[in-house]
């Protein structure tokens, strides 16, 4: 039986983050996990427009929720990275990290050392950005740049109506604050215009360390714990490879598997909501119901508008290969918030009449945290409290959150996707049975739940809506001219009675983002924590988690750029440096 100083349950983006990190000293000897192979010599992560064919194949999870109440009771489906480098390998591509004032509220729920400061130094540690003058901004593994035609055609346009409506851009996307029209950096190398991911990065120079063990196609069944008392000891890994159960030992172990998969092991493991496991018949090791709660994700919206016959746009490469349009959708994307003196007292009148009180049935103290920390950004003209993304075509989402093909002809069309950047609605995700499969999970987001998201979106919607009578948009849109079949069966939203219509727009149409987080939580246990600041869980001092699932209030937008900081600063904690 192989031994180790660290073992990795988890090669995605941050285990490999670790993996590299941590192999660093030559004297650590590391195991990674990983239930996916390696594609790290696949065009298909390599070449940025071809992530969507890597969608519902052996690479992605395919994971589906329960029906949403919210969204009229239609279930969900959305993709998951199984590879080596995880979800960096199959997504849009770009990199915002998250604000200062987001970062600031996790050290506030008692977190110390996770403020924007030490926070912000990590994150620093993962990424070199060339801006589109050339120059280079830190020297981490993640290559970052910028699309080449910001300032030409459609994202020209799109930033100069923002621009006269008042919208003006407010810092950089990557930025620690920034609202308006901001065109955001992509995880692409500048030189070859390949994706820049977990995968190539950061295993690729580590790969060749004697110090460093990787096993792919091994999903990981279970943490083997030992128990003396009271205490609880993490003693090693027991996974699958070629059909034969196998157990690794390590000194540590570091649970990496993603927000989904994370409090699956840790259930499947005895670790949990003891009534649950109990039920099912999963042996308790350490009773905390705090896994698996607390899941957050990012609700989101469309509108595609007909553009003018000579518009230039992806539809017709979309109609022949609709890869196309899933590739094209990160390309450029804004944060708004309400700036409106109107708006602002809106927003405020909402907050009274919602947000008090509405903790959809979890832990209270951290419902009245989180409340107050949106409550911050809703009312803040320097914060967004939504997200959109405009590219040139037809986009929309089928009713189960995949996407939908355009529609026959020769139409050209621009969209706009929109999310609401900080949720307060927030659900769960956990195991059903002992089996040990990926499909036994209860996956719950409990969308709209919290009657406040609702209500931000359509006013959001209706803003969308009016961009489309603005100039100079209006003029390069057909007069008139057809929208997304549901919108155009909706009717304005703009009207006395379009706010109501907005908001059942949004029931039938909107779909989860791939953004979760939140299930194993960073905070005290009495606020639903699952691990402690040191990211050690709670009744297990040698045990970690260090991936999305800690992440207590999810980040404004793609939660990528937030986990390379997590993982960065997860490796410095472990290695004695914070």
């Amino acid at each position: 039986m192989a031994s180790y100083d660290y073992i990795i349950v988890g090669g995605g983006l941050a285990g490999l983050v670790l993996a590299a990190r941590l192999t660093e000293d030559s004297s650590k000897r590391v195991l990674v996990l990983e239930a996916g192979e390696d594609l790290t010599a696949d065009a298909r992560t390599s070449v940025p427009a071809m992530w969507p064919t890597l969608l519902n194949t052996d690479a992605d999870w395919q994971f589906k929720t329960v029906p949403q109440p919210g969204f009229n009771n239609r279930q969900i489906s959305f993709p998951q990275g199984k590879l080596l480098g995880g979800s960096s390998g199959l997504n849009g591509l770009s990199f915002t990290p998250s604000s200062k004032a987001n970062v600031d509220a996790w050290a506030k729920l008692g977190n110390p050392g996770w403020d924007w400061a030490s926070f912000s130094k990590s994150l620093a540690k993962s990424y070199t950005l060339t801006t589109a003058a050339g120059t280079t901004a830190g020297d981490g593994p993640l290559q970052l740049s910028f699309p080449k035609d910001t300032d030409n055609s459609w994202p020209k346009i799109w930033q100069q109506t923002l621009g006269g409506l008042g919208f003006r851009q407010s810092g950089e996307s990557y930025a620690q604050q920034s609202t308006g029209p901001v065109t955001v950096a992509d995880s692409i190398h500048p030189a070859s215009k390949t994706r820049s991911y977990a995968g190539n990065a950061y295993l690729e120079p580590a790969r060749s360390r004697e110090n460093l063990t990787i096993v792919t196609g091994a999903p990981v069944s279970k943490i083997v714990f030992a128990k003396d008392g009271s205490a609880v000891t993490a003693e090693g890994v027991q996974y699958v490879k070629d059909g034969e159960t196998q157990t690794a030992t390590g000194k540590e172990i570091i649970l990496t598997a993603g927000a989904i998969n994370s409090p699956r092991i840790l259930e499947h493991s005895g670790v949990g909501d003891a009534k649950l496991l109990s039920k099912l018949g999963v042996d308790v090791i350490i009773d905390n119901p705090n896994v698996g709660e607390n899941l957050q994700n990012h609700p989101m919206a469309g509108l595609s508008f007909e553009a003018v016959e000579d518009a230039k746009t992806i539809d017709g490469l979309a109609r022949q290969d609709p890869a196309a349009l899933q590739a094209a959708m990160a390309a450029y994307a804004q944060q708004l918030g309400i700036q409106t003196a109107e708006g602002k007292a809106e927003v405020e009148a909402l907050i009274e009449k919602h947000i008090t009180g509405a903790n959809n049935g979890g832990n209270a103290a951290f419902a009245e945290a989180q409340a107050e920390f949106v409550r911050s950004i809703l009312t803040s003209p320097e914060e967004a409290s939504g997200y959109y993304i405009s590219f040139s075509g037809f986009a929309s989402f089928n009713p189960d959150g995949t996407m939908a093909a355009p529609p026959p002809g020769t139409e050209k069309y621009f969209s706009v996707a929109l999310l609401l950047t900080h949720p307060l609605s927030r659900g769960s995700v956990h195991i059903n049975s002992a089996s040990q499969s990926s499909t036994d999970l209860t996956i719950d987001p409990q969308y709209f739940s919290h009657p406040l998201d609702l209500e931000i979106l359509a006013r959001h919607l209706r803003f969308v809506e009016s961009l489309a009578s603005a100039e100079p948009l209006a003029s390069h849109l057909k007069a008139g001219g057809k929208r997304n079949p549901a919108a155009q069966s909706a009717g304005t939203f703009s009207a006395d009675s379009g706010l109501e219509k907005a908001k059942e727009y949004l029931r039938q149409t909107t779909v989860g983002a791939h953004h979760f987080t939140g299930t194993c939580s960073m905070m005290p246990k009495d606020l639903g924590g699952v691990v402690d600041a040191q990211l050690r869980l709670y009744g297990c001092p040698n045990l970690r988690v260090a991936d999305a699932s800690i992440i207590p209030l999810t980040p404004r937008a793609n939660p990528q750029a937030t986990v390379y900081g997590v993982a960065e600063h997860a490796a410095s904690i472990i290695k004695g440096g914070l």
